[in-house]
């Protein structure tokens, strides 16, 4: 009971229950000047801020295209743009915020509702989306092997109910657990504020974002090693150039979501029970940034589909018929009836051999 109560009292559930205030026990600020217990970070904070604004901008029209394309039809796109909100919200806070604070030398007591608002949301949406990548590889692995009986669960209007879960997860992560804390120092966030106030690291202990870490390392490696050894099986039976791109494609996205979700996790988990040097604290919290990042990358280098729709949201029309980029127009030549030859045009995708994508 004593461990609830103290989740309770540190979590942004408190916060909001007693008019935007701190729990004074845990983080109190009086006489505390947050600047000065920091250190402006201008470089690496620039980084951290140009990086979440550039990732936003390519960001933002990906999962806008996804949820206007028939990709909707699929169940795991349905996921995916679950994944994508919380993707956003994650970037937010760890580049955009996370760049802001540092170049201004922040710590908790320097914005201390700001940085406990982020903490609270850069945390409930990394625990949420670490669930929503391991509904999604199960997804993934139910399609190339219809005989898994958890099959069923992604089938018609049960998608819906399936998402559901991983969102209560997310909300329960970002009200009801205890929320990081941003230091300048470290240009990272940690559940511990680093406050003279006499309390033990032991009191901010976030143990249940630590199992989350644990499970999500360990789960999504199992199953995108299980999906890429499907895939290649596979493809020892059906000998085709498609098959062989698929699973290159697969294989990279699978490698590149684990490696920078389990760097993260592994990184996070360790620096919150040890001491780590500020060069480990930093790569866990890049990557952190990117494994948020790198999911609109991936769509914009790797499905045709949503970098045609991009291309379509900002480039005009006639820049595209003159180019032929995104969705074009062109133009056939056939002949008329009275023998003249004649132009018409139709419109083109960038699906056929003659067609080229950027």
């Amino acid at each position: 009971m004593e461990f609830i109560t103290s989740d309770i009292d540190q979590s942004y559930n408190y916060v909001i229950r007693n008019g935007f205030h701190l729990n004074e026990n845990f983080y109190n600020c009086t006489g505390v000047d947050g600047f000065k217990w920091g250190v402006p970070r201008p470089w690496i904070g620039s980084y951290f801020l140009i990086v979440g604004v550039f990732l936003m901008i390519i960001y933002l029209p990906c999962l806008l295209v996804i949820c206007q394309s028939d990709l909707m039809k699929s169940s795991c796109y349905k996921i995916m743009v679950w994944l994508g909100v919380l993707d956003i919200c994650c970037i937010f806070v760890n580049s955009i915020a996370t760049g802001f604070l540092g170049i201004q030398g922040a710590t908790l007591c320097s914005y201390p509702i700001f940085i406990f608002s982020m903490g609270a949301l850069g945390c409930g949406c990394w625990m949420g989306s670490c669930a929503t990548c391991i509904l999604l590889g199960l997804n993934r692995c139910c399609d190339v092997n219809h005989n898994i009986k958890i099959r069923a669960i992604f089938i018609g209007k049960k998608i819906y109910l399936t998402i559901l879960v991983p969102v209560i997860y997310t909300l329960y992560a970002i009200f009801f657990t205890k929320t990081a804390s941003f230091n300048s120092n470290y240009m990272s966030w940690f559940f511990n504020p680093l406050l003279p106030n006499g309390r033990e690291a032991t009191d901010y202990v976030n143990i249940q974002h630590a199992i989350n870490n644990c499970i999500v390392s360990g789960a999504t490696t199992l199953i995108y090693t299980y999906l890429c050894a499907i895939l290649f099986a596979k493809s020892r039976y059906i000998k085709s150039e498609s098959m062989t791109k698929t699973q290159r494609q697969v294989f990279f996205q699978s490698v590149l979501i684990c490696f920078f979700n389990a760097i993260a996790a592994y990184i996070y988990v360790y620096m919150q029970y040890f001491t780590s040097p500020p060069f480990m604290i930093l790569i866990g919290q890049i990557a952190w940034q990117w494994s948020h990042g790198s999911v609109c990358l991936i769509y914009i280098t790797m499905n045709r589909t949503v970098r045609r729709g991009v291309i379509d949201l900002f480039v005009p029309v006639s820049f595209r018929n003159k180019h032929k980029i995104g969705t074009y127009r062109k133009e056939v030549h056939r002949l008329s009836i009275g023998g003249t030859e004649g132009k018409s045009t139709i419109p083109t995708q960038g699906t056929s051999s003659e067609t080229a994508v950027f």
